[in-house]
């Protein structure tokens, strides 16, 4: 059996959950996760720890937001500061 992945899409008031299957070829989406304010991150990260632990994911992937012409900007900076968090 190969390693499951977890994905994240990192928003403003939603993450959005995907993950892959046993043979890690393809992923579902399993939750959105909703929180009150974009602050507000102590539930949510509870909420994805405790979704690696039902999913037995080894890996988790975090979407990088980036501008049209390449760049990063606020979103890019925030999706960092939460990929701080997660680690």
């Amino acid at each position: 059996m190969k390693e499951r992945w977890m994905g994240l899409d990192y928003g403003t008031k939603t993450v959005g959950v995907a993950v892959s299957d046993a043979l890690g070829i393809t992923a579902q989406g399993v939750e959105t996760v909703t929180r009150k304010s974009n602050k507000k991150l102590r539930q949510t990260l509870a909420r994805i720890e405790a979704l690696i632990e039902e999913y037995e994911v080894s890996k988790v992937v975090l979407g990088l937001p980036k501008n049209m012409n390449n760049t990063l900007g606020e979103r890019a900076e925030e999706t960092k500061e939460f990929q701080a968090m997660i680690q």
